[in-house]
């Protein structure tokens, strides 16, 4: 990942969300079908209709950002944002005797195509604030969504492949002209508001709403076990950016956060993992249960990790196998 306000840094949950993070123009387009007919049918006179024409030309640019972009009735406290392109893909590379390979989402590809992909990298680092655009490799729209790098900080949709909204929301919006390390300040990906969620044919199906990154209620509830948070504590205090000891790991403690009352097929596992530069990384899985005994000195000594390296600690917190919460901690060996 660039460098930047990766949200990776942050010692709190890191939410994993598969699409990855992905504006109809529907609201427009049925906005602009419907004030284009009144307009015709009253229309009797063209000097009318240039006239009403310019009126509709201002009435769907606000539209556009206010509706579209957004939420019926919502503002916000951005200013002609430009928009930018970015491929939300899988990318690597790597020289052999001289010879480069190129991979774009697993699969070999040749330098130029390479390079279309990665050229539009440097978008999502500039922007700060913009409008993102996230396409995959098919170069099919995924997300929509007013960023700082790789921070939500406004309205985002997410898009079906058929172009239909599959998500529309907002995060916390950011109301400062300084946004240098906007992920200390709070503002990075913070949801807030009314998210709400819908079918490949545009029909609602349910809404959540949030507060200051806080899961509020689902509307209606459903029946998905679906965990929003997963807090970590040590007796009974929330791991932020405390310094551990290697003894006190075993005594962390993992609670899920449930947005609903369905807490069927939940079964958490912990992935912990020590890594040092110029030492093989380290990584064990456990239960809740076996958590209990790990043994990190173990764990540093097993890859000869001394305790004057620098060393990274991450724990993950997986459901049925699939990460829901990652966290970086900080612990004194």
């Amino acid at each position: 990942m660039p460098a930047g306000n990766n949200t990776y840094k942050k010692l709190a949950v890191q939410w994993l969300n598969e699409a990855l993070c992905f504006v109809s123009s529907s609201v427009v387009a049925d906005s602009f079908r419907l004030r284009n007919r009144q307009l015709l049918v009253a229309a009797k006179r063209w000097y009318q209709f240039k006239m009403r024409q310019h009126t509709l030309i201002t009435i769907f640019l606000t539209i556009a950002f206010g509706q579209v972009f957004g939420q019926s009735g919502s503002s916000t406290i951005y200013k002609a944002l430009e928009t930018k392109k970015f491929y939300s893909v899988r990318l690597s590379s790597q020289t052999t005797n001289g010879k480069g390979t190129y991979e774009v989402n697993g699969k070999k590809v040749s330098k130029s195509t390479y390079d279309k992909y990665q050229s539009t990298w440097k978008n999502m680092e500039t922007c700060c604030p913009c409008i993102l655009k996230s396409y995959d490799e098919n170069d099919v729209l995924i997300r929509e969504a007013v960023s700082c790098t790789d921070c939500d900080v406004g309205v985002f949709k997410e898009f079906y492949p058929n172009g239909k909204v599959k998500l529309s929301g907002r995060y916390k919006e950011y109301p400062s002209e300084n946004w240098d390390d906007i992920w200390a300040r709070g503002f990075c990906s913070v949801p807030d508001g009314q998210w709400t969620y819908f079918n490949e044919k545009g029909d609602t199906l349910y809404s959540e709403f949030w507060k200051d990154g806080k899961f509020i209620k689902q509307v209606p509830e459903q029946k998905l076990t679906e965990i929003w948070e997963v807090e970590l504590t040590l007796k009974e205090e929330t791991i932020d950016k405390q310094e551990l000891t290697v003894e006190q790991v075993k005594d962390l403690v993992v609670t899920p956060k449930f947005k609903n009352s369905h807490k069927d097929n939940v079964k958490l596992t912990i992935n912990f993992e020590v890594t040092a530069v110029g030492h093989k990384q380290n990584k064990q899985s456990f239960t809740l249960d076996s958590f209990k005994n790990i043994d990190v000195t173990k764990m540093l000594s097993d890859v000869g990790i001394s305790s004057d390296k620098q060393t990274k600690f991450m724990m993950e917190v997986c459901n049925n196998g699939f990460v829901i919460a990652r966290f970086y901690l900080k612990i004194k060996h």
